[in-house]
């Protein structure tokens, strides 16, 4: 993989009449596959410390579920 580090923005998404306003991360491309994350597969999200996240393919054999 040529590039390893990617910028994305946290948008909001949610009932902007009501005031019920959510971030939103969104993940796409082809790059995604490239990273071991092909269509279709099951991925986990860990909290690891305020303003991190790490993200696991749950396929990988190496991969704690």
């Amino acid at each position: 993989m040529s590039k390893q580090t990617r910028t994305i923005k946290v948008e909001k998404t949610g009932d902007y009449f009501y005031a019920k306003v959510k971030p939103a991360i969104r993940l796409k491309g082809n790059w995604l596959e490239r990273a071991g994350f092909p269509p279709n597969s099951r991925a986990r999200i860990e909290i690891l410390a305020n303003g991190v996240l790490q993200i696991t393919n749950l396929a990988l054999p190496d991969s704690p579920c």
